[in-house]
């Protein structure tokens, strides 16, 4: 991935505020904005220069806001982050933290010819050119910029009794509601989480060629819905919590060509 000559802030994105209203908090010099018709914020943390986004739910909410921002200012890196539902099979639970390795749109394909078939197959054309090749709905990242994410978010969590997760990604326009669905995508896919925005934020960051994580705590488990065992409180604490202690050691020089 081909990375930016001049440094700009680090773009956090969420799609709530209440996602990121603990780092908003956090900020130095904090300043509101209107970017694109999106509340953002930008200030100091750890002496990094941050734009917080508030993009709205879903994908198109997702490429519109972060499509505005990349006019505004180019990011060093854009860190997408919130609540996500984590996948049982994972043994993960509510609260833990996952970072994507991957991210797949499930819903962009070709309609499956076999009915009892729920997901779609692969588009037979690109839907963006990088330069490790084409993409049609499965975004790839950077396997060492997440392996130092990893690193440093098990060592923060190592005693809190958070797990820390690694691996696909999958985003979805309908959330998942039953458990058999929730098997047939982990069969399919073997995600360690769902959201609904990841596909549109990786799909901006390639194309503007910016270095891109996705770190989210798990709200819920994925299968059916039940409001009364999703804890977005503990969620929102731990995802703030991450992504805090990122910035505060991650190095974007290390991003930056010479």
């Amino acid at each position: 991935m081909s990375k930016p000559k001049t440094q700009g802030p680090i773009l956090i994105s969420s799609a709530v505020a209440g996602e990121t209203e603990a780092i908003a908090e956090a900020l130095e010099n904090g300043n509101n904005l209107a970017i694109g018709g999106r509340h953002a914020v930008r200030g100091f943390l750890f002496g990094k220069d941050i734009l917080l986004l508030i993009t709205g739910p879903g994908m198109v909410n997702t490429a519109q806001a972060l499509g505005a921002a990349m006019e505004y200012t180019r990011p060093a890196l854009i860190i997408q982050c919130g609540c996500a539902g984590i996948f049982g099979q994972t043994t993960g639970k509510i609260g833990d933290i996952g970072i994507a390795e991957s991210e797949t749109d499930i819903h962009t394909g070709i309609e499956p010819i076999n009915p009892m078939d729920i997901l779609p197959t692969p588009l037979p054309f690109p839907l963006l050119e990088t330069d490790n090749g084409p993409v049609t709905n499965s975004y790839p990242m950077d396997k060492s910029f997440i392996a130092k994410a990893f690193t440093l978010l098990q060592n923060r969590f190592d005693n809190d009794g958070i797990a820390v997760f690694k691996g696909p990604f999958i985003t979805v326009s309908t959330i998942t509601a039953t458990d058999e669905r929730a098997e047939k995508l982990y069969c399919a896919y073997h995600p360690i989480m769902e959201s609904m925005e990841g596909s549109a934020t990786a799909h901006v960051a390639l194309h503007y060629r910016i270095p891109f994580l996705e770190i989210r705590a798990a709200s819920n488990t994925v299968g059916r819905r039940d409001k009364n065992s999703w804890d977005l409180p503990l969620s929102f604490k731990n995802n703030a919590l991450a992504v805090m202690h990122l910035i505060k050691h991650i190095d974007i020089s290390g991003w930056m060509e010479p």
